[in-house]
């Protein structure tokens, strides 16, 4: 038939003779059209028969899937496999009706491309393998020239089998403990003085790098595991001052409007603006598209905004007021009020940020892919819960919508933002904020908290039977979805769980050891916002062939 040819029939059966031998007389398989293509010949096949249309693209797709195919037919196998894995992703998410069949071709290429670096025999061959370009030879120019673009082009296209093949991590684990060797057999104390003496020693390393880049101490400081004991004994130290800064320890008046910033935060300063000018150099390196596809980079983003606007609010708070007033008499929306608020949630974020180094560890770096990998399982949780309560919530307003009171029935003798008696107190959003702290054991909080709830105790008691009855489904529908919720992270098997965790954490230390394996970024904050010799030389350099 036209729709299944005998190129396609054999490589369906993954035979190598005849498709080898086709393949000499000049057939080929055609690359059937992308699935979103609105062409005269995809639309009138859709119409005439959409079964017939979408069967024979998976036909296709399960005759280019065939590694023998793909061994003989590409002259670059493994990039043959990688564009081809993440084109049957797409499909699998576009055409639901064959996602199983679409998603098992994907697994296929991905497991080929693994098989085919299993062949590797020496260390040699992998280099080659790994350092390969298409407009080079895969040779390395010198023996520590690694580039690993393909690699890096796995790491792209999310080749997670491949990247984490025991031939590819052993080579990342010799490059990144380069100038330890033996580093893995060594006790776990003799490791951890280690780090502390190199962590504690990185002020001078930079230093000596900002004086004199080509020295041997400099050399040593731009070895990726130097790199990132370096970078991450700077973010503890960071992450003390904030530490600090939280404890108000060099604070004199607590009640000044405009107060002036302390040594601390005079200290803090620099780490924020190297946080600042890092993700931005992030950003122009890796383009727009791959920085806001890493969740951390978002994160990154989001703590940098609040400690910008921490900054402004404090600036605008200097400059607008003077003086001390007692905190009770301060307007609800203060600049320092704000900004203290702001920064206590960017210091929450400072601290989480330190879990994306838990991926270096063999231990902890599992334990955080599996964590991560129920968060989506959370957030549907969350989304059926609130489902939930806005219903119950909606219900309880609409039996006690008679107490709600107006804005001009309540009383305006206020302290700051608490009244003494809160105006509509019983509304869509405080029932839904009431009934969710009834959850837990905190009724006496959320009726301190929520003047709402006492009204769920101490209203008409004919209404007492109702609530209860309310509150009692409300508890019940909670269970059941909490339930379903934890049989759904449970249900799969562990060991596969497992064996996908530690595929998981491979793939995401390995994109942390890349970016300690790039050139650049060697000095860690504060000391990379010093322009240095080097930077100077290199701008030279560039203003002299911008002339000439």
């Amino acid at each position: 038939t036209p729709d299944m040819t005998p190129i396609i029939l054999a490589a369906h059966t993954n035979n190598y003779e005849l498709i080898k031998l086709l393949l000499t007389r000049g057939v080929s398989v055609p690359r059937p059209h992308a699935v979103r293509c609105a062409c005269l010949q995809c639309a009138a096949g859709s119409e005439a028969d959409g079964l017939r249309h979408s069967r024979s693209r998976l036909a296709v797709y399960r005759a280019l899937a065939s590694p023998c195919l793909v061994a003989l037919a590409s002259e670059d196998p493994f990039l043959t496999a990688f564009t081809l894995s993440c084109e049957l992703c797409e499909l699998s998410r576009v055409e639901n009706e064959f996602k199983a069949e679409y998603e098992e071709l994907s697994q296929q290429c991905k497991q080929f491309a693994k098989e085919l670096l299993d062949q590797t025999r020496s260390t040699r061959e992998l280099e080659i393998v790994l350092n390969y370009k298409e407009e080079s030879d895969g040779a390395p120019e010198a023996p520590d020239a690694f580039n690993l673009e393909r690699l890096k082009l796995a790491i792209k296209y999310h080749q997670k089998e491949f990247v984490a093949q025991p031939n590819c991590q052993q080579l990342l684990a010799s490059l990144w403990y380069d100038g330890f060797p033996g580093w893995r057999r060594r006790h776990w104390a003799v490791k951890l003085v280690t780090c502390a003496t190199l962590g504690l020693l990185f002020p001078l390393f930079s230093v000596c790098y900002l004086l004199a880049p080509r020295s041997r101490m400099a050399f040593f400081l731009r070895k990726p595991f130097i790199k990132f004991i370096c970078h991450t004994a700077s973010y503890l130290t960071f992450l003390f001052l904030l530490l600090l800064a939280s404890q108000q320890i060099a604070r004199t008046d607590p009640n000044m409007q405009g107060p002036s910033p302390t040594l601390v935060e005079w200290m803090i300063l620099p780490w924020i603006c190297r946080l600042i000018w890092a993700e931005i150099k992030q950003m122009w390196d890796g383009g727009f598209s791959e920085y806001v596809h890493d969740w951390w980079n978002l994160m990154d983003f989001v703590m940098n905004s609040l400690y910008l606007a921490t900054i402004s609010l404090k600036l605008v708070a200097y400059l607008k007021y003077s003086g001390s007033k007692a905190r009770e008499q301060w307007e609800m929306w203060h600049p320092t009020l704000v900004a203290e608020a702001l920064f206590a949630i960017a210091n929450i974020f400072s601290s989480l940020r330190l879990i994306s180094l838990f991926t270096a560890n063999s231990h902890l770096g599992p334990l955080q892919i599996s964590l991560g990998r129920m968060l989506l399982d959370i957030l549907k949780f969350l989304f059926i819960y609130c489902l939930v309560l806005l219903a119950f919530a909606n219900g309880l307003n609409q039996l006690y919508f008679y107490y709600e009171t107006s804005a001009g029935q309540g009383n305006d003798t206020c302290k700051g933002i608490r009244c003494e008696k809160q105006n509509n107190a019983f509304s869509t959003w405080f029932t839904s904020v009431s009934i969710c702290f009834h959850l837990f054991p905190y009724v006496s909080i959320c009726v301190h908290l929520f003047p709402s709830v006492s009204i769920f105790f101490y209203t008409d008691k004919r209404k007492n039977m109702l609530n209860a009855a309310y509150l009692r489904e409300m508890h019940f529908s909670s269970a059941i979805v909490a339930c379903q919720t934890i049989i759904r992270a449970s249900a799969s098997d562990p060991n596969h769980v497992e064996d996908h965790a530690d595929i998981e954490w491979k793939f995401a230390r390995t994109k942390l050891w890349m970016s300690y394996f790039e050139e650049g970024a060697t000095l860690p904050p504060p000391f990379n916002i010093v322009p240095s010799p080097k930077s100077a030389w290199y701008l030279c350099r560039y203003v002299r062939a911008c002339i000439c």
